[in-house]
């Protein structure tokens, strides 16, 4: 519990870096690191507020574990989806965006998610 006010301020001040990036900063003449710089802080606010909003979701409408668990999982779900925000901003980035690319994402985080969910269940036995 104690850490959903670091991660509010951290997906706040990301979002401050965005709207920097993006008012402020011409795409013609701007260096490759303000697009890492891009995806990295486009990363960071859906993984933060998204998390959150999911969090928050779930233990108001259902109580039954415990906070912590609901805090992983909730983090756990928002970290795909926003995998898939920052492969697909890389990808209109590089102008790379098509059904193919796309759905190789997809396909791509969808197996790394089915992993990592089965990849614990064989670990405990």
């Amino acid at each position: 519990m104690y850490r959903l006010p670091i991660i509010f301020l951290t997906s706040v001040f990301s979002l401050f870096g965005l709207f920097w990036i993006v008012t402020d900063i011409d795409p013609q003449t701007a260096p490759i690191w303000i697009f890492a710089l891009f995806v990295f802080l486009l990363f960071v606010v859906v993984f933060g507020f998204l998390g959150l909003i999911i969090y928050f979701l779930r233990t108001r409408l259902y109580r039954r574990y415990d906070v912590n668990w609901y805090i992983f999982t909730s983090f756990k779900m928002a970290f795909f989806v926003a995998l898939f925000a920052a492969i697909a901003a890389t990808l209109a980035i590089f102008d790379l965006v098509s059904l193919f690319n796309v759905s190789l994402a997809i396909l791509s985080i969808a197996l790394f998610a089915v992993w990592s969910y089965l990849g614990k269940k064989i670990r405990k036995k």
